[in-house]
């Protein structure tokens, strides 16, 4: 867990009359309360191990989602032909994915495994595809390869329980013009993490050019809050935001899920698709940089130890 979420697991502790005990390191919280003892490693003890197994597993979600007709994006698996050869030979796996480019014209690749932003490509040419598939399975049992969604909006929303407890919504990093300063002067002032996520992205940008006065230049194409996305809690509580919530419902209730995140995608036909499903439920750096965030993130963190507990 990050520094922030240890903190505010500590304040719950103390706050609720449980008694919270490190150990491995700090890897393991054992906590205690009325004669019975829960873990916390990164993840809450909450969940079904087999749901947390297919959350974590990008393409085992897709497949669990799409077999009960729930609006999910694409994935195709591809096997690491040295560690699963039993499944896939190494020819197989330029056909497949040579297959999919051909077919998109536009793909994205991802670790199946993978988490917040890392090590996800997005690739235009055979030259791009086979440097990111090359990269990532010298690295990865298995990757997926997903066609490029236009996204107009991601979403992120809080489950337990079959309810949802917040939602919010992410905004890719930007800076806009004013016409004098370079996109290196402009970035600079964003003060951006300082992470490889960051990093990898800005390589892709013209950091020498000037944009025009309130031209606006996206410095990812990625949401991830990691890689410097900002974050805005969603409280308008209209259709649209009833079209979200039920898709989010939907999805927990299709992984047999008790508390996650789930994140859905609109795209720019306002088509609204179930991006990933996150059994270990991650918000040190939403609580960071959202208003009231560790506010927020605590009331959620508290109904969980609840449930926990009941």
């Amino acid at each position: 867990m990050k520094k922030e979420s240890i903190e505010m697991m500590q304040e719950l502790c103390q706050e609720m009359d449980i008694k919270l005990e490190e150990l491995s390191y700090g890897w393991i919280f054992k906590l205690s309360k009325d004669g019975k003892v829960k873990y916390i490693t990164g993840n809450f003890d909450i969940n079904k191990t087999a749901s947390s197994k297919i959350a974590s597993d990008k393409y085992g979600t897709f497949e669990v989602l799409k077999s009960q007709n729930i609006p999910v994006i694409k994935h195709t698996m591809v096997f690491n032909p040295e560690e699963r050869k039993e499944y896939v030979k190494e020819e197989e796996v330029w056909d497949i994915v040579y297959k999919e480019l051909d077919k998109e014209k536009k793909i994205v690749v991802k670790p199946n495994y993978g988490f917040e932003g890392k090590g996800v490509f997005c690739c235009n040419s055979i030259n791009e595809l086979e440097e990111a598939v090359k990269f990532l399975l010298n690295r990865n049992s298995s990757i997926s390869v997903c066609p490029f969604y236009d996204i107009k909006k991601e979403y992120r929303a809080f489950y337990l329980n079959g309810k949802i407890l917040l939602i919010y919504e992410k905004e890719k990093p930007f800076v806009i013009g004013n016409g004098k300063d370079n996109v290196r002067t402009l970035t600079e002032k964003l003060n951006l993490p300082n992470n490889d996520v960051v990093k990898n992205n800005l390589k892709k940008i013209d950091m020498n050019y000037i944009p025009k006065e309130n031209e606006k230049i996206e410095l990812s194409w990625k949401h991830n809050l990691y890689g410097g996305a900002t974050a805005k809690v969603t409280n308008k509580r209209d259709e649209y935001y009833k079209r979200i919530e039920n898709l989010a419902i939907e999805s927990g209730q299709a992984l047999d899920m008790t508390f996650a995140t789930i994140d859905i995608i609109n795209t720019k036909n306002d088509e609204l698709y179930v991006l990933e499903i996150n059994s270990g439920v991650a918000a040190s750096i939403f609580s960071r940089v959202v208003e009231h965030g560790k506010e927020l993130t605590k009331e959620i963190y508290k109904k969980a130890l609840i449930d926990i507990f009941k």
